[in-house]
């Protein structure tokens, strides 16, 4: 898969990002980086399920249920990947076609080796207060971290809120958390 490595909200990702052949490799990160003149990331695309992990707290932080883009909805031919259509563009196939379901429906072991590594990434990489953290989960069922977003949108219709519902925190319950959390580190005067 090939994307824009400094972009949010899949930008720059769409159905033609995934390739296959090195014609197609060349041709995309050419078109990328003409579009957005940044780098250009290419990674191994991964088979599989796609699970937004949200985080919020601090010492302990807690891993709230996981939510699951279902890409049963997409024709066959279309890759399985939320691209800036499956986001953004409420009339189209992709949109419509991918649909977030929370809490998603894993086996028990697999759930905890999900959480685990999420909350590693979270810890490793300094996120505080609240993160979102992507999984592919691959054929194997090894859990593979796609990104570390310490500031997802938190909008009451964004998918961190959705788990935060799910979780059973009304969305000002959440906002509170947030605010107190932000105020456990201000300086005494």
């Amino acid at each position: 898969i090939v994307k824009p490595a400094s972009e949010d909200g899949s930008v720059g990702i769409s159905d033609s990002s995934v390739v296959k052949t090195i014609k197609e490799l060349k041709e995309k990160v050419a078109s990328l980086y003409e579009q957005f003149k940044q780098p250009i990331l290419v990674e191994e695309f991964i088979e599989g399920r796609e699970l937004n992990v949200a985080i919020v707290g601090n010492d302990p932080a807690e891993v709230l249920p996981i939510s699951e883009i279902d890409f049963s909805g997409l024709p066959p031919d279309k890759p399985k990947i939320v691209t800036y259509d499956a986001k953004w563009k409420t009339d189209s196939i992709e949109y419509k076609g991918t649909v977030p379901i929370c809490p998603a429906v894993l086996e028990p072991d697999i759930e905890n080796d999900v959480k685990e590594v999420a909350l590693e990434a979270y810890n490793m990489f300094g996120c505080r207060d609240y993160a979102r953290i992507d999984i592919r989960l691959g054929l194997d069922n090894v859990p593979y971290i796609l990104e570390v977003n310490p500031n997802p949108d938190i909008s009451p219709d964004a998918g961190l809120a959705r788990s935060v519902r799910v979780r059973g925190w009304t969305y000002e319950d959440f906002v509170e958390k947030l605010v107190k959390n932000a105020l456990s580190r201000a300086v005494k005067v």
